[in-house]
């Protein structure tokens, strides 16, 4: 059952991995090759630092 489980696995990360990972960051790299990196960078650390704010608002009673 376990030998299943880890082949299973396997199959799918090799398939997001070897197939989807390429493909979306070439999607990405085209999307963003017009766009002002200073801006990338803002929004990116603005959405790291909202994901923080939500995971630690989330979190605060538990």
């Amino acid at each position: 059952m376990l030998e299943r489980i880890i082949q299973v696995a396997f199959e799918f990360y090799e398939k997001v991995i070897g197939v989807y990972w390429p493909a979306y960051f070439l999607w990405l790299t085209e999307k963003l090759s017009g766009a002002e990196p200073f801006f990338v960078l803002s929004v990116s650390i603005f959405l790291i630092f909202a994901l923080v704010i939500y995971v630690w608002f989330r979190n605060r009673n538990a």
